[in-house]
């Protein structure tokens, strides 16, 4: 059964490896949902969250062609059950004193954080599970949204 597939990549963070991973997925037919890239702790590693949909054994087999690739130095499947997978969004809006008490109540409901707010637009960050990243923008189409930018997923294995 098709379904959202997450996959993390550590990489030594070097020219050329997303073109590499990329690559890699798009000649094998592979529709990335979501990418996400950043750096860790460890200075010249960076990594990569890929979300792609298809089964386990796809997964796998993506999993194990990337590890073969240059400058790749670790590779993990990750289950919904063994991971904490975040999102975050950022969105603008056009608001006026009567739509104050709504936002509010949309700000404290979801734990956002207003970024700015100047003449009547607002803009406020949000972060969440993929349901509630997509409850927040349901409930925004009430107010006139100027601009929204989402990331990808970050996903991270619990425990050690």
């Amino acid at each position: 059964m098709d379904q959202h597939q997450t996959i993390t990549l550590e990489v030594e963070d070097k020219p050329g490896v997303l073109s590499r991973i990329s690559t890699l997925f798009s000649r094998r037919g592979y529709n990335i949902e979501s990418l996400t890239v950043g750096h860790t702790h460890i200075p010249g590693i960076s990594r990569f969250t890929i979300v792609v949909t298809g089964d386990e054994a796809i997964l796998e087999q993506i999993r194990k062609q990337s590890q073969k690739l240059i400058h790749v130095l670790k590779t993990e499947n990750l289950d919904k059950s063994q991971a904490v997978m975040r999102e975050f969004a950022i969105v603008k809006l056009k608001y006026s004193g009567e739509h104050i008490p709504k936002i509010n109540e949309l700000v404290d409901l979801y734990g956002a954080r207003m970024l700015d707010s100047r003449n009547e637009v607002l803009i406020v960050e949000f972060s969440g599970t993929e349901e509630k990243i997509e409850m927040v923008f349901n409930d925004l189409k009430q107010f006139k949204v100027l601009e929204s930018i989402r990331t990808g997923k970050l996903a991270m294995r619990t425990g050690q």
